[in-house]
């Protein structure tokens, strides 16, 4: 009998079903304010860095209805007013490059993603926006349209669906060395479309478009070194179909040779920096002459650059949206958890650590637009990825605004293909996505983490962390 894969999936779940148990992270209130007014706050306009304080801010249905001065708005009668003093108030954040089908622990730890959970995670953090550049489980677009429709509480996703790879090519590899054999292929034919030919680059092209993905991705780095890697001209064939049918494509790239072949093939976004070359000079301006924006996804190098060389410290929020447990077995690593190659790709990265920051660095003075992406996955927790990788982006030489901007108006005209976005920025008229934290975080990065309140089409959420959780049922 052949098992199909909506099948084999519910019994992953169902074997695992106490991965569902834990209270939620996020809820909607049971009765949403058809109006919320922030007051006193001070406004952060991501277009120019710039804080203006004193500011209320008037939220009617899923919109913001007005920004203005302190004292000045009429209010609508019952509208729900919250004090914002001393804090800022900003677009929610937008994760350029988030998996919320990928589980976030070590691979030994036995994990099993919770895509769900993943969504809560996000919203906790401050992200209402993800666009997911292939998604482990089979659901990405049913998931997509389920949040869409309010059934999921989530950030609003932007899906690619598989990945299209070469025969054998990136994540092949890794799910093989990283998933349990019972499962890993499973997950090698949800995630992944293998494509040897111009035609059945062009036929994955079509299957996305029939299924209204908003993005093809393809893979073009090689991981582990060595590891097979798709030609050019099926790059081409991708990125035409798909232009054809009106849709982008985002190239995953490592090398300067990846980034050439993909931008010279015309894809519309770098995911990831380049990662394994130093750049001379004259590299970064035949990079910045494509003129694509590049998801630097800095902090999942940093986190397998640094697998077993320190504890790994936990931030705040991870703190917030992760159990102890899983934290704890980062620094619990059994012998032989982790393939020589995979060990040996690690070292490599280890490298390269100073000069992933001047390469950023660079790009950025030569025009290149560089967007926040944190890649989810073993160490990369769904929202707090994201703040780890904003100061990793001011590290590179950004200031915590224009880190900011890149997490917010820069990632979503890129998403919506329009310098005047429907969301991204605090403006009459655009989505009521919103984040409120303590302090002013173009001052201190640290501050976006000191989170107040987290507004999603016009709703303020309810926000429970794990401490707290976990405290009320002791």
């Amino acid at each position: 009998m052949k098992l199909q894969p909506r099948f084999l999936g519910a019994l992953a779940c169902l074997a695992l079903a106490a991965c569902h148990g834990a209270p939620p992270l996020v809820t909607r209130p049971k009765d949403a304010d058809a109006h919320t007014v922030f007051t006193r706050a001070s406004v952060l306009d991501v277009a120019t860095g710039q804080i203006h304080a004193g500011m209320d801010v008037l939220v009617s249905g899923d919109r913001i209805a007005a920004v203005a001065p302190q004292g000045t708005l009429t209010i609508p009668e019952g509208a729900r007013r919250i004090d914002a003093s001393g804090a800022t108030l900003l677009p929610g954040l937008i994760d350029s490059h988030g998996h919320v089908g990928n589980g976030s622990a070590p691979p030994w730890a036995g994990e099993i993603p919770d895509p769900d959970r993943n969504l809560q995670s996000y919203l906790y953090c401050g992200v209402t926006t993800v666009l997911d550049p292939a998604d482990l489980a089979s659901q990405a677009f049913e998931r997509r349209e389920d949040v869409a429709r309010g059934k999921l509480v989530g950030p609003t996703i932007f899906a690619a669906g598989p990945m299209l790879t070469a025969e054998g090519g990136h994540p092949v590899p890794v799910l093989e060395a990283l998933t349990p054999w019972w499962i890993g292929w499973y997950i090698e034919r949800q995630v992944t479309r293998q494509i040897d030919s111009p035609e059945k680059a062009r036929e994955a092209v079509a299957e996305l478009h029939g299924e209204k993905a908003d993005f093809v991705k393809v893979a073009v780095d090689s991981i582990p070194d060595g590891a097979p890697r798709i030609r050019r001209e099926l790059i081409g064939a991708i990125v035409g179909e798909a232009h054809h049918r009106g849709m982008r494509v985002v190239a995953h790239i490592g090398t300067l040779e990846d980034a050439i072949d993909a931008g010279e093939s015309g894809v519309d976004a770098f995911m990831h920096m380049i990662y394994k070359d130093d750049l001379a000079p004259a590299d970064v301006e035949r990079v910045a002459g494509f003129k694509i924006p590049m998801v630097a996804t800095m902090g999942v190098f940093e986190n397998y650059a640094l697998v077993g060389e320190r504890k790994r410290e936990p931030t705040p929020l991870e703190i917030e949206t992760v159990s102890a447990d899983v934290l704890a077995s980062f620094d619990q690593r059994p012998e032989g958890a982790i393939s020589p190659s995979f060990l040996e790709f690690f070292q490599k990265l280890r490298g390269h650590r100073r000069q992933w920051r001047e390469n950023i660095r660079a790009l950025r003075e030569a025009g290149v637009t560089i967007l926040a992406g944190s890649d989810t996955q073993s160490g990369v927790f769904p929202g707090p990825g994201l703040h780890r990788e904003l100061a990793l982006l001011i590290e590179s030489g950004m200031t915590p605004a224009e880190a900011i901007r890149a997490a917010t108006l820069d990632a979503a005209r890129f998403l919506q293909k329009s310098e005047d976005p429907d969301f991204g920025i605090v403006e009459a008229g655009k989505r009521a996505d919103l984040l409120l934290v303590e302090g002013n975080p173009t001052f201190q990065i640290a501050a976006l983490s000191r989170i107040r309140a987290v507004m999603k089409d016009g709703v303020v959420l309810e926000r429970h962390p794990v401490a707290q959780a976990s405290h009320a049922t002791n």
